[in-house]
């Protein structure tokens, strides 16, 4: 009888601790459409078909997400290269292990004045209240974009509006003449009123990537390979059929059910590392902004090539 207790005893002991086994690796996201390649793989069973386990942590605020990396609470995130140059000159040096494929819009209030680019373009326009934040790919992202479009960027008048929510809420309420917004909060925002000015589609590429802490990339370089090679199964899944995940990417991201229709999932790239021209354009972009005076140098931020 006591041996029979003492095995039980062991069982439940072992029960307990693979219950509460920590991940190999703790990894944060937004809400947003370069998220989707980690859903895919949490959801598909990819992670752990290459052998290892990870804790997906959405965030709504990129400070809560910057103080996550910098306190080691989390391995590595969805983040954006100004943040991952700003970390660096902050003393926080986190590596950008691969670009993310994002995509923003400019939209306009319902009833603003500004609802297409042409109307950005009239000489009647003087400046449009955009809500972004400004020292992030927000900003960055939509001065390229109007640039692209052949639009005066001058004539935004920068509103500083920290959550997304806000933001969408903002401009929907016409306390904005337009706003930045990432899909897919773009869809909710139209759904409600507002108006496409243009998205950043015209663009080759936007500043997102994957970041990891260098304690990570020093001590868990296994398990990161493991991570990159489950995110190329999830992008190659998410390009061959992109509808069959809408309902497991609404579900897992929190997005309101409306969009799960209209909600552009872009055709993602698999893994690889920004070049040295598209570090120098931010760089550039950030320095004209008077954010930075000197920059890090490439190496320090953009890790080593892989074989991921």
């Amino acid at each position: 009888m006591k041996r029979l207790v003492v095995f039980f005893l062991l069982v439940l002991g072992c029960i307990s601790v693979s219950a509460y086994a920590e991940p190999d690796l703790r990894v944060g996201m937004m809400p947003a459409v370069n998220s989707i390649p980690l859903i895919v793989a949490e959801s598909e069973g990819f992670f752990a078909a290459e052998g290892v386990s990870v804790e997906l942590e959405m965030f709504h605020n990129q400070l809560y997400r910057e103080t996550a990396l910098q306190t080691g609470r989390i391995d590595g995130s969805i983040s954006d290269l100004i943040n991952a140059i700003n970390a660096s000159i902050g003393g926080f040096a986190v590596r950008v292990t691969t670009v993310t494929d994002g995509l923003f819009a400019l939209v306009a209030a319902p009833r603003a004045a500004v609802k297409t680019v042409n109307d950005w373009n009239a000489s009647s326009t003087r400046s449009v209240s955009v809500g972004l934040l400004t020292d992030s790919i927000i900003f960055y992202s939509l001065e390229r974009l109007l640039e692209r479009l052949g639009a005066d960027v001058g004539k935004i008048s920068p509103v500083t509006t920290l959550q997304v929510p806000t933001r969408m809420e903002m401009v929907v309420a016409g306390r904005l003449d337009a706003a930045v917004l990432p899909e897919p909060m773009t869809q909710v925002a139209l759904s409600r009123g507002a108006h496409l000015i243009a998205d950043t589609s015209v663009l080759a590429e936007t500043p997102g990537v994957l970041v990891f802490t260098p304690r990570a990339l020093a001590e868990k370089a296994d398990a990161i390979g493991s991570f990159h090679r489950a995110y190329n199964r999830a992008v190659d899944a998410i390009n061959a059929d992109p509808d069959r995940f809408r309902d497991v990417i609404v579900a897992r991201a929190g997005f309101p059910t409306i969009v799960r229709d209209t909600m552009t999932i872009p055709r993602f790239q698999r893994t690889r590392l920004p070049t040295r021209a598209e570090y120098d354009d931010v760089v550039a972009w950030m320095a004209g902004k008077g954010l930075i005076r000197n920059a890090p140098p490439f190496g320090s931020i953009v890790a080593e090539p892989t074989p991921w």
